[in-house]
């Protein structure tokens, strides 16, 4: 089973805890808790057959440690009451039986508020955000080391409730994103200025953290190699991030790009049309579309000693993430939008398949707050939808 693709179906170490295969499901907003951040029978339904799919981690939708900084219909980590619902997801992917793994990201949105959501936004500093036109709130001191706080409590609230690992969101312009970012962190404290201090509040996430758990339970970051917005993180920094990130006891980093913001810019500035979502880029037709970020991850992979990492964009043929982890230049890849639309790809392809992943790339199952039933191909008729 998965002769073809010894690479790509081969069994990985990371820290503690060993993944059948090298196949990621890539966090995903998925829109499908209640209003109250509890997870629904969809929202189970949902992860257990991603986990029946066959593949190796599944890594949550985000979760919020505190209301301010929720999407709607998201599952709520921002108190100890969120344990038995947090037992509930767990259990039931691990209740397939096949091995799959689970992690649960956390984070806040931050500056990047949908236009539908009105509520005050908050950011490190006080700038406007283009794309959507607020104006933000700097954060205060406080407010920061709150935060740390309750962020810290949820990976806890991960822990004790028998999940494999936890993830700090820290790309895509949310809220730990903007923190590590020259272009929206113009703050002068301890939490602003040099790449250390604009790394701070992840690192002391962590460090909060780690006193209450295990060390077999491991912290996974997902982060930015390039903002593609001006002054933003660039990839020399993101390295130099990631040295911090690594020292600090991350157990692996899954590389991305870009924010909201990214959509201003001009396309041939940044060498790329950038659309709605722009982490998730469309127009992926040829199989040189995919892995849009495989440079980067080579250059993680080539600078880091012991943290593993993990490629994520527009990754659709088998035979291509074959030879990314044949070549070395990631430990694992991530699929989003491909198992939205076709949650039993790893099994198909560990069983012998060779047919590229069926996604067209439009990001409309991306759209999910206009969505009552949240996230979805809506390429797929109703009855085929997940």
């Amino acid at each position: 089973m998965g002769g073809h693709l010894p690479h790509l179906y081969s069994p990985i170490h990371i820290g503690t805890m060993t993944l059948k295969n090298r196949l990621v499901r890539s966090a995903t907003y998925e829109a499908k808790a209640d209003e109250d951040g509890n997870p629904t029978d969809a929202y189970m339904a949902f992860y257990r057959r991603l986990a029946e799919g066959g593949v190796g981690l599944i890594v949550t939708g985000l979760t919020y440690p505190e209301k301010a900084g929720k999407l709607p219909r998201s599952v709520r980590v921002d108190d100890n009451g969120c344990v038995s619902n947090l037992r509930r997801i767990a259990a039931a992917i691990h209740g397939v039986g096949n091995g799959c793994k689970v992690a649960l990201q956390i984070g806040h949105t931050g500056r990047q508020l949908p236009h539908t959501i009105e509520r005050e936004t908050v950011a490190p500093s006080a700038i406007l955000e283009p794309y959507t036109g607020r104006m933000l709130r700097e954060l205060r001191r406080e407010e920061i080391e709150s935060f740390i706080d309750k962020s810290a409590d949820a990976i806890v609230y991960a822990y004790q409730s028998g999940f494999d690992a936890a993830q700090l969101h820290a790309a895509h312009g949310w809220l730990l994103s903007s923190f590590l970012s020259p272009h929206t962190n113009r703050r002068a404290d301890r939490y602003g200025g040099s790449t250390e201090n604009r790394a701070r509040i992840v690192v002391e996430i962590l460090g909060c953290a780690e006193g209450k758990i295990e060390k077999r339970f491991l912290v996974l970051v997902k982060m930015n190699a390039w903002d593609y917005v001006p002054s933003g993180i660039e990839l020399p920094e993101a390295l130099d991030l990631a040295d911090i990130f690594e020292e600090a006891g991350f157990a692996a980093m899954e590389i991305s790009s870009g924010m909201w913001e990214t959509i201003t810019c001009d396309p041939e500035t940044i060498d790329w049309k950038a659309v709605r979502i722009p982490e998730a880029r469309k127009r992926i037709r040829t199989i040189d579309d995919e892995a849009y970020h495989r440079d980067f991850a080579r250059a993680f992979k080539n600078r880091l000693k012991r943290s593993k990492i993990m490629l994520v964009g527009g990754l659709k043929t088998p035979s291509l993430m074959e030879e990314i982890i044949e070549s070395g230049d990631a430990d694992l890849v991530s699929l989003s939008r491909s198992l939205i639309r076709e949650p039993d790809l790893p099994r198909r392809w560990q069983a012998g398949a060779t047919d590229t992943a069926a996604c067209v790339s439009c990001n409309k199952c991306l759209e999910t707050l206009r969505e009552e039933n949240g996230l979805r191909c809506k390429v797929l008729n109703d009855e085929h939808d997940i």
